[in-house]
């Protein structure tokens, strides 16, 4: 499975998530953490900056150096952001939801949420697979990740948010 499918997959899954629930479901918060509309948010100020990233301009990546390690995979970025977790990570400050964010209504919310899964979709297009495992994006708890790891962390980081609502997570190719 490519990384735009693992992307699409997920921003399915969770769509279908948002889509099974009341408006009020949607915004109520469970066990005083994020409400699902939260969550979504917060998904959406993640992948955020990197779909902008992705369709600026290359030399505003050269900031962060490129890598000088092969691109991490699926699993071991699983392992690092497991790993992270363990210890405490929490998502900062412009990564967390404001109130006045959410008050959209979860038709809007969807609608937001999906286009910037399919912006980093789309992104890929312009990107070579040496451009993916060369160029460096910071992450603030796993430090800097090629734009290629960066991408799988978007797709591991949906599956934990809908692990954690839901207690499920999309099955691809067999492997979790």
């Amino acid at each position: 499975m490519t990384i735009q499918q693992h992307l699409a997959a997920d921003c399915q899954a969770f769509i279908n998530a948002v889509n099974s629930l009341s408006d009020e479901q949607f915004q109520k918060q469970i066990d005083d953490k994020w409400s699902v509309a939260e969550v979504m948010q917060h998904l959406y100020l993640s992948a955020r900056p990197v779909a902008r990233l992705m369709v600026g301009p290359r030399e505003v990546l050269m900031q962060w150096g490129n890598a000088d390690w092969p691109s991490r995979t699926y699993a071991e970025i699983v392992s690092a952001y497991e790993k992270r977790l363990g210890m405490g990570a929490k998502a900062p400050a412009t990564m967390s939801p404001r109130p006045e964010d959410i008050q959209v209504g979860k038709s809007e919310m969807v609608q937001r949420f999906a286009g910037i899964y399919q912006a980093l979709i789309d992104a890929m297009e312009t990107w070579s697979q040496q451009e993916l495992t060369t160029y460096c994006i910071p992450h603030p708890a796993l430090g800097k990740l090629t734009v290629q790891e960066m991408l799988l962390f978007t797709s591991i980081h949906t599956q934990h948010h809908l692990k954690l609502l839901y207690g499920q997570e999309v099955v691809k190719d067999g492997q979790k």
